[in-house]
This record gives C-alpha cells, structure tokens and sequence, in this order.
C-alpha cells in the first residue's frame, strides 16, 4: 500500500471532519437540553421539629417523647 500524500491526508482529515464535528454537536446539544431533575426533600413537620427541639434541651423525656409524638403521628 503506498504512503498517501499530504493532499490526501488533507482528505481523509476533511471526511471523517465531516461525520464525527456533527455528532458531537448532536451529543453536546443533546445532554444541555436535558434538565436536571433534583428530588425536592420531603416536607418536615414543624410539629415534630418543636418536639424534638424539647427533647434535645432536656424539656421533657424519652417516654413523653414517644407519646407525643404517637399523638402526632396519629392525626
């Protein structure tokens, strides 16, 4: 097989130019318009953040804890 000249070169550079710039524009174009989908983080219960802000101070104990928040809970 000879040596292909700096024309051909040129040539071959140029074809495969041809098909790979395009698809990486397609792919580049592809993941930017995707949006990113963040999971939003469950809604907290005021209610319950009260109660164990109490806990944490020494407000009340272990068992009015769980009581209360059973009551909670509940409805």
């Amino acid at each position: 097989m000879p040596n292909p000249g700096p024309l051909e070169l040129i040539i071959i550079l140029a074809i495969i130019a041809i098909f790979v710039v395009p698809l990486l524009l397609i792919v580049a174009f592809a993941r930017r318009g995707r949006p990113t989908v963040v999971a939003a983080p469950p809604p907290r219960d005021p209610a319950l953040d009260a109660l164990r802000t109490r806990l944490a101070a020494g407000e009340i104990d272990e068992a009015e804890y769980q009581r209360l928040r059973a009551m909670l809970q509940a409805s």
